[in-house]
């Protein structure tokens, strides 16, 4: 239980402050040794003094005289409630004990002097008003708090009156609008991942997926937070961490930060943290689904960190400081001179046990959200295996531009964003092929192969790209050819033989999906890369039908939507009239309560097939998530289709996307 909880006499604590400050010196223990005066002479901006050893009840700073920096670092923790404010210019520490037992998720608004934190004990938002005149250890009370809404808070994210918070217990986002004294409730989002940091960044709001590396976010956050689920506008991978918790945005840097605590069951020296520097660039230009490469990320972790699980963190864009909660080792820690990272040691190292939320302030950090994301897109690129042309679409299926390639006939499409190049699976060439300065290309073009692998391949199929990692499906050999590329170069990293015949392959996070050619099956590699690094044979983790598919070609996964689409050619003789495609929500759910070997039901899909659909053989398929948009390169009658309302349609529906490409084969959806 709580220890006994007094009531502070604030005007006394004030009023004595202002002609005798405690000593503030810190004992390296997060608390108060409260037994000395300051002297005016001990070079630390402690009490109430405005510059190092000078002002407040020290003499009055000289003209010139260095004043000493706004830093202050709030810090809440899990043992017992209490929040602990340091300040880093003046090497000092004050506790305010508070009635929680337990809380994570706290803000400062100075304007206002208030103190918000997220109580996990209580389970409400809690308040406290003028916590700057405390000058030492104090008790607080809440001046107004929320309404025990919560679950599980975690993390507070707050934008002008918005406040919201993220509760991981049931995987919820609480928005709260806070009125003068007083929270109010406006929505309650149910988020479809497990959720833990939070942060604004213009009125976007960047989450964490926890128990992964994901990043996931929400455009217009606010105008879009109404009661019942809200998915997010867009979800990437941040390759290098193993599991994300804490997350933070520097706007003036234009910096996101996110903290990587490893094996959650290794508390003392496994966590890292990630710094994303030129963040909106880099984010901005990935696809959902993509991924950040570490080589564009600067990590630290290694021994000397003193990290295991850092649950949170802080930036202080003025010194480029990072500031971590780190709970496993129970620790306040500082970074400076981060440089290209690594094993780096603390600037700054006070021990507060079972730290949890962490929040700078200063006069020139607050605030510091900067803007939303803007000139989101949608392209569909597409290829044929009558002439190996490129022919590019907009979100709305209106043909942009086609131009010519080196190859005679292809299939397997993507566009790489970090180096704006077209990667494709040359069926006449037998080998990849990179495009480089694509964006650039008018109608007509004829292009030149910038650099090209080995013709290493019988009859590629499909390919899907995880980060510098590229995997060719090729239904020759029935074989997974696994490159990696760099923007100059590619090289074969391995070859694997499947027990099946290839076609469509897809990456849901790090798992590859890949159609089982000639029946209706999907097979699931789980941790395909990492786990796959040996050439030779593979055996898929699960292999499941999925009902009502005659057979089936191509496959595409929606990360922020967790939809899967799969294409059936039905009888691969009729390549006019009795093809279709199935749509399943909520995938990751459907497919990891189906048995290896059993079966996806009906029940679990919906269907869209018959005449009207002008679906013969449907070659592959895209998601467009913002939309609901299903788009087919329909080999058969060469076309490519376009299905609106996907998520709600069903049966034999006409398309709302018609242009006619001959040959039509593999599609890919640019969606960032």
């Amino acid at each position: 239980m709580k220890k006994n909880f007094v009531k502070p006499m604030v005007g006394f604590v004030v009023s004595f402050g202002l002609f005798l400050a405690v000593s503030c010196d810190d004992d390296d223990n997060g608390g108060m040794m409260g037994e000395e005066m300051p002297t005016c002479t001990d070079g630390i901006m402690n009490g109430d003094e405005t510059g190092i050893d000078c002002g407040g009840s020290c003499t009055p700073c000289e003209d010139g005289m260095e004043l000493g920096r706004r830093t202050e670092l709030f810090v809440t923790n899990n043992v017992n409630g209490d929040i602990t404010k340091y300040s880093i210019t003046g090497d000092s520490a004050i506790t305010y004990r508070t009635a929680s037992d337990a809380a994570e998720g706290i803000y400062y608004d100075k304007e206002a002097d208030l103190l918000v934190q997220a109580s996990r004990s209580s389970l409400q938002l809690e308040a406290f008003k003028e916590i700057s005149m405390l000058m030492e250890d104090s008790d607080v009370t809440p001046a107004f708090s929320g309404a025990m809404d919560l679950a599980s808070p975690r993390e507070l994210a707050v934008n002008g009156s918005t406040y919201v918070v993220a509760d991981n217990d049931s995987h919820k986002f609480f928005v709260y609008n806070k009125d003068g004294d007083s929270f109010s409730l406006t929505a309650t989002l149910d988020i479809t991942f497990p959720v833990w940091g939070i942060t604004f960044k213009g009125k976007d709001l960047y989450a964490v997926v926890d128990t992964t590396s994901d990043l996931a976010v929400f455009y217009d956050f606010e105008s879009n937070a109404q009661d019942g689920v809200l998915r997010p506008s867009k979800r990437i991978k941040v390759e290098g961490i193993v599991r994300t918790h804490g997350i933070t945005y520097s706007a003036s840097d234009d910096t996101m930060i996110m903290t990587d605590i490893g094996d959650a069951a290794n508390t003392t020296d496994d966590g890292g943290f990630h710094v994303i520097k030129e963040f909106s660039s880099k984010f901005d230009a990935l696809s959902d689904g993509d991924v950040l490469p570490v080589g564009m990320q600067i990590r630290v972790a290694g021994p000397s960190t003193l990290m295991g699980n850092p649950i949170d963190v802080a930036y202080d864009s003025e010194t480029d400081a990072v500031y971590v909660s780190e709970i496993g080792n129970g620790k306040v820690l500082g970074y400076t001179s981060i440089g290209d990272g690594g094993d780096l040691t603390p600037t700054f190292n006070k021990d507060l046990e079972s730290a949890s939320s962490i929040y700078f302030s200063s006069d020139e950090t607050d605030n510091d959200l900067g803007s939303e994301s803007m000139g989101q897109q949608t392209t569909l690129y597409a290829t044929s295996t009558a002439n190996g042309d490129i022919s590019v679409y907009d979100g709305m299926g209106m043909l942009i531009k086609t131009v010519t390639t080196a190859s005679m006939a292809t299939e397997g499409i993507y566009y790489s964003p970090i180096y704006d190049e077209i990667l494709q699976a040359s069926r006449s060439n037998l080998m990849l092929e990179n495009y480089s300065g694509f964006s650039d290309l008018t109608d007509g073009a004829s292009l030149e192969v910038a650099f090209m692998s080995s013709a290493d391949l019988s009859s590629p199929r499909e390919i899907a790209v995880s980060g510098y990692n590229v995997v060719v499906a090729d239904n020759g050999e029935n074989k997974l050819f696994v490159y990696t590329f760099n923007g100059s170069s590619f090289t074969l990293q391995n070859t694997f033989q499947v027990n099946f015949n290839l076609w469509g392959i897809t990456f849901m996070g790090d798992d590859l999906l890949a159609v089982v050619d000639n029946t209706s099956d999907l097979a699931v590699f789980n941790d395909f890369i990492s786990m796959n690094t040996s050439d030779g044979a593979v055996t898929p983790d699960k292999q499941v039908t999925v009902e009502g598919i005659v057979r089936t070609h191509g496959i595409d996964y929606s990360e922020s939507s967790d939809v899967l689409v799969m294409t059936d050619i039905g009888d691969a003789a009729d390549v006019t009239s009795d093809g279709g495609f199935h749509v399943i929500e909520d995938f990751t759910w459907v497919i990891s309560d189906v048995d290896n070997g059993a079966s996806i039901p009906m029940s679990s899909q919906s269907r869209v097939a018959g005449a009207s659909t002008m679906m013969g053989n449907p070659i592959d398929i895209a998601y467009d998530h913002k939309t609901q948009t299903v788009f087919v390169a329909e080999v058969g009658n060469g076309k490519i289709l376009g299905f609106s309302d996907a998520l709600n349609i069903s049966g034999d529906v006409a398309p709302t996307v018609d242009n006619n490409l001959m040959s039509a084969s593999s599609i890919y959806l640019y969606n960032n």
